[in-house]
């Protein structure tokens, strides 16, 4: 990666962690949906880079909104898991692995469906890889099902925001 990508990521993920430790954490509509800003990070590292380093990157992002929210390695754990799908994910919405090179996954690089796609099946194995782990108990699957869901879209549309607000000028 370049110095100046290097930079641009770090810059990312420090804004996003500082908005969801201050704003995000805040939010939770109908107390139920909860959105998690900080995947974006997570979504948007080139598709190029090795899967462990995308999974050292994620952990460190993830432990450190556990540092901040007080849960032992409840965030960590759901992005090291949504990282260690991030691959696989990218490849069904690509559909040929001649396509990566050194592709950053956007609604321009991939189209407004396929990242559609991406965004919603990240937001959601993030979404119930941490309410699964917080809840660690399938005691009451109606609540759990309703967590997951409202948080995957609640996430999604603020993704999906995020990327029209920072969409590339190229």
């Amino acid at each position: 990666m370049k110095r100046l990508s290097i930079a641009y990521y770090i810059l990312l993920a420090v804004v996003l962690i500082l908005l969801q430790v201050t704003i995000l954490s805040n939010i939770a509509l109908w107390g139920v949906a909860t959105p998690f800003l900080f995947l974006y990070f997570i979504m948007k590292l080139p598709v190029s880079m090795s899967p462990n380093k995308v999974m050292t990157l994620a952990f460190i992002v993830g432990l450190t909104i556990d540092m901040f929210f007080s849960t032992p390695g409840v965030y960590a754990l759901s992005s090291v898991i949504t990282a260690f799908m991030r691959r696989p994910y990218i490849t069904l919405v690509l559909q040929h692995e001649d396509d990566y090179g050194n592709m950053y996954p956007s609604v321009k690089s991939l189209g407004l469906a396929p990242f559609t796609v991406y965004a919603l099946i990240t937001s959601f194995t993030f979404s119930l890889a941490v309410f699964v782990i917080q809840s660690f108990s399938l005691y009451n699957p109606l609540s759990l099902v309703l967590k997951v869901i409202t948080s995957t879209i609640f996430t999604y549309m603020i993704i999906m925001s995020a990327e029209y607000i920072l969409k590339e000028k190229r």
